[in-house]
C-alpha cells in the first residue's frame, strides 16, 4: 500500500481537511496507476501537467484562499476581545512568540494571511510561489536611483510571507545564523553583553533539531538537538556542490561548519526539511498546539494601528484591526507584541503615532512619540552571476530532470531533487575591503551555488519573481536554454547603504513608500565587483570544475554592451542592471541604548511608550551577513523569554478566568475611553464581545 506524508495538507481544517486527503489519495493513486504501467519515467505528460501547474498557480493559490475564507468565516471562536497578550503578525517570528507565550497565557494572534497553501511545503517550488497576492505582500521600492535598472520602473520587488508561517513559508530555506561577529557587535552597539554572539547562543539553538552528523567540523554546543524545526541537508545536494567545495578548499577556504564559530568558509546549504518538505514557522509552531485553548488565531485581520490609554506615559492596551469588513478592536491584560516584520511593523507604529515627527505631520496623523522608525532600513544586495556552462549533466534541469518518478519518491520518501530549492553550497568570506578595515575575522560577501540550467520558461519566472523587463531577461537568457549550466549568487553581507520607510497617507490601506537607497555608495560596489571576480575565479580557476569545461557565458547584459567584456566598468555596470533584493529587510525598528539612535531597547520595548514592544527582523540594529530567517527565530524566542520573565507564568490563572474574563472595572476604563465602542458583557459566558458602532 502507498503511503503519502505530505505535510502541507495537515493544517488544513474540517471539511477542507476530507477533501484535501481525497485530493492526496487521488494523486497516489494515479502515481501507482503509472507505476505499475511502466510510466515512472516518462517525461512528457507529468512535465506537461507540472508546468501547468506552475503556469497556473495564481489559478490554484485564489481558489485555495477562497476555500480557506469560506470555512474560516464559519469558525466562532467565541473567546472575546479580551487576552493576556496580542500577537500581531504569525510570520517567523509571531510564530513563535505566540507559541511560547500561549503555554501559559492567553494570546490572541492577528495575522493578515490565511493558511499556507501546500505548494508551499516543496523546496523546489520556492522560486515559482513568491509575488502572488495570495501569500505575498508584494512590496515595491520607490524607483532606485543607482541600480535596479533592468527592473520594471526601476522598482525592487521585496517579497514578504503574507499567511500562517510568513516568509519561513516562501523562502529559498538557506538555514543561516550569521556570524558570530555580527552579534558581537550589536552588544557593542547596545553596550549590552546579552546580545553577544556566545550569549545569544542558547536561543539560536533552542528551536534546532539538528540531524545528521556535523560533517563540517561543527561541535555539539553549538547546535540544538530538541527544538521543533529540523535542520539537515536536503536529499538533494546535486554532483555540482562537490565542485564548489573543492574549488573552495583549492583557493585556501576551509569547509567548515556555516551556523557555528566560524570566520570564513565553505559547505553545503542546510535546510529546514521534514521528510523532505519545508518546515516553516507555521509548521514548527502552530501545528503542534492548535487544539491549544489559550491560543486564539485570527487570520484575514489587517491591524491598522495601537491603542493608547489616555494620559500621560504612551500604555499599549489594544489594537483596531479589520476582518471581513468590520472594524474592531481587541484588548491586552499585559502586553501588544509586533511581530509584523520589516515593513508592517514600523507602518503599524507610524499609524498608531510613533515616529518620525515630520512624517507623520505631513500625513496628517498626531505625533504620540517621536522615534526614527523606519529609518535605518537595511538589506542584501545581490546579483545572480551566470550562466556558467559546463560539458556534463550535472546540473539540475527541469525540463529533464522533474519526473514522475521523482515525485512519487519525495511524496512517499521525501527524497529526490523535489527536496532541494536550488541553492546547493555556500561560502562566506571577507573581501579586501573589510580586510582593510581590520575586520578579517567578520565576512561581507556570501558565494552560493545554484546548480540548476536556465529551463524553458525560467527566463519568464525569473523576470516574474523578481520584477524585471520581460523583454531583457529573455534576451540574456535565450541562449542558454537547453544547455547544461549553473549559476552563482553573490551577495553583499553588510552593506553601508540604508534607507528607510514612509507614511504616504494616514490610510493603513495605501503602501507606504520604501527607499533602500540600494548601492549608493561606493563601499558597496566594490565589494560587489570584487565578490563577482571571485566567484568567476572560483569556478574557472579550479581543477576540480575545469575537468568538465567550466566557463562563464560570453553574452553581454543588455545595457552593458558599450562595456569592455569582464572589465570593472562592465561589471559595475552588471551590479547597477541585475541587482536583486534577497528580501533580508531590517533594522527599521532597531534596538539602540537611547531613543536617538534607535525605536526599541535592550528588552525591544518601544522607546517612550510602556506595555508594547515590537519582536521580528526589524529590530536588528544591522543586519547579519547570512538570512535572516534563522536570525528572526532567535530574536523571537530571547524575546519571548524576556516577557515571560517579566510576567510570572505560574500566576496567568489569577489575571484571567477561562482564558479572557474581565473585571467591571475594566468594562468601565474601556467604556470611558472609547465611548463610541458597544459593550455586550455575557454573564453566562464571562466574556466581552466588542465592535466599533456604526451607522
Amino acid at each position: 500500500m502507498l503511503a503519502c506524508n505530505f505535510k502541507g495538507w495537515d493544517g488544513i481544517t474540517n471539511g477542507r481537511e476530507h477533501t484535501a486527503r481525497i485530493k492526496v489519495i487521488i494523486i497516489m493513486a494515479l502515481i501507482k496507476f503509472a507505476a505499475e504501467n511502466g510510466m515512472m519515467n516518462h517525461m512528457g505528460l507529468f512535465q506537461n501537467v507540472l508546468f501547468g501547474i506552475v503556469g497556473s498557480l495564481s489559478l490554484y493559490l485564489v481558489a485555495w484562499k477562497n476555500l480557506d475564507q469560506a470555512t474560516d468565516r464559519l469558525i466562532q471562536d467565541n473567546k472575546g476581545d479580551v487576552f493576556d497578550f496580542i500577537v500581531v503578525g504569525a510570520g517567523t517570528a509571531g510564530a513563535l512568540v505566540a507559541n511560547r507565550l500561549s503555554a501559559n497565557y492567553s494570546v490572541l494572534l492577528l495575522e493578515a494571511g490565511g493558511e499556507p497553501h501546500p505548494f508551499q511545503s516543496i523546496p523546489a517550488f520556492a522560486t515559482f510561489l513568491v509575488n502572488y497576492p495570495q501569500n505575498d505582500w508584494m512590496y515595491y521600492t520607490v524607483p532606485q536611483q543607482n541600480g535596479f535598472f533592468a527592473q520594471n520602473h526601476q522598482e525592487c520587488l521585496l517579497s514578504a510571507g503574507l499567511g500562517l508561517g510568513g516568509t519561513s513559508g516562501i523562502n529559498f530555506l538557506m538555514h543561516n545564523r550569521g556570524n558570530p561577529a555580527d552579534y558581537d557587535n550589536w552588544a557593542k552597539i547596545l553596550g549590552d553583553s546579552d546580545w553577544s554572539y556566545e550569549s545569544l547562543l542558547p536561543y539560536f539553538k533552542r528551536s534546532e533539531n539538528f540531524i545528521g552528523e556535523y560533517s563540517a567540523g561543527g561541535t555539539d554546543d553549538v547546535h540544538g538537538k530538541h527544538g521543533e524545526i529540523n535542520v539537515q541537508l536536503p536529499d538533494y545536494t546535486g554532483r555540482l556542490g562537490k565542485f564548489y567545495l573543492q574549488a573552495a578548499e583549492a583557493q585556501g577556504y576551509n569547509r567548515t561548519d556555516l551556523n557555528g564559530r566560524y570566520t570564513e568558509g565553505f559547505d553545503y546549504v542546510y535546510y529546514p526539511l521534514h521528510f523532505g518538505q519545508r518546515v516553516s514557522s507555521s509548521d514548527a509552531f502552530f501545528k503542534p498546539i492548535k487544539y491549544r485553548k489559550r491560543l486564539t488565531i485570527r487570520k484575514y485581520s489587517h491591524v491598522t494601528k495601537v491603542i493608547f490609554k489616555e494620559g500621560e506615559g504612551n500604555e499599549a492596551y489594544g489594537v483596531h484591526y479589520t476582518r471581513y469588513g468590520k472594524n474592531l478592536m481587541a484588548f491586552a491584560n499585559k502586553e501588544i507584541i509586533l511581530s509584523a516584520g520589516a515593513i508592517n511593523s514600523p507602518k503599524i507604529l507610524m499609524q498608531s503615532g510613533i515616529g518620525p515627527k515630520d512624517n507623520l505631520n505631513a500625513v496628517k496623523i498626531d505625533t504620540r512619540k517621536d522615534l526614527p522608525v523606519g529609518k535605518n532600513l537595511q538589506d542584501h544586495t545581490s546579483v545572480y552571476l551566470g550562466p556558467f556552462f559546463i560539458n556534463r549533466t550535472y546540473s539540475l534541469d527541469i525540463d529533464r530532470d522533474f519526473k514522475l518518478l521523482d515525485f512519487y519518491n519525495f511524496l512517499v520518501h521525501g527524497k529526490g531533487p523535489f527536496t532541494t530549492s536550488g541553492a546547493n553550497a555556500q561560502g562566506f568570506y571577507a573581501s579586501s575591503l573589510a580586510k582593510s578595515a581590520g575586520e578579517s575575522n567578520w565576512p561581507d560577501t556570501h558565494l552560493t551555488l545554484f546548480g540548476a540550467s536556465i529551463c524553458s520558461f525560467c527566463d519568464t519566472q525569473l523576470a516574474r519573481a523578481f520584477n524585471f523587463r520581460d523583454d531583457v531577461i529573455k534576451t540574456y537568457y535565450e541562449h542558454a536554454k537547453g544547455k547544461e549550466s549553473f549559476m552563482q549568487l553573490v551577495s553583499n553581507g553588510r552593506p553601508q547603504s540604508r534607507g528607510k520607510i514612509m507614511l504616504r497617507s494616514s490610510n493603513p490601506k495605501i503602501p507606504p513608500a520604501i527607499d533602500p537607497s540600494y548601492l549608493d555608495n561606493e563601499h558597496d560596489i566594490r565589494v560587489m565587483v570584487e565578490g563577482i571576480k571571485t566567484a568567476i575565479n572560483l569556478v574557472e580557476n579550479s581543477t576540480a570544475f575545469q575537468k568538465i569545461g567550466t566557463h562563464f557565458t560570453e553574452e553581454r547584459f543588455p545595457g552593458c554592451q558599450e562595456e569592455e567584456f569582464r572589465s570593472d566598468a562592465y561589471w559595475e555596470c552588471y551590479v547597477r542592471q541585475y541587482t536583486v533584493s534577497l528580501h533580508h529587510l531590517g533594522g527599521t525598528c532597531a534596538m539602540a541604548q537611547n531613543e536617538n539612535d534607535g525605536v526599541v531597547d535592550n528588552q525591544l520595548r518601544v522607546f517612550g511608550t510602556k506595555r508594547l514592544r515590537v519582536i521580528d527582523a526589524s529590530i536588528m540594529p544591522q543586519i547579519p551577513v547570512g538570512n535572516t530567517n534563522w536570525p528572526t527565530i532567535m530574536i523571537a524566542e530571547k524575546g519571548s523569554e524576556m516577557i515571560l520573565q517579566l510576567w510570572d507564568s505560574t500566576n496567568a490563572s489569577n489575571h484571567t478566568q477561562d482564558q479572557n474574563e474581565t473585571t467591571t472595572e475594566e468594562n468601565l476604563l474601556i467604556k470611558k475611553a472609547y465611548p463610541d465602542i458597544i459593550i455586550d458583557y455575557d454573564i453566562q459566558t464571562s466574556q466581552l464581545k466588542s465592535t466599533i458602532k456604526t451607522d
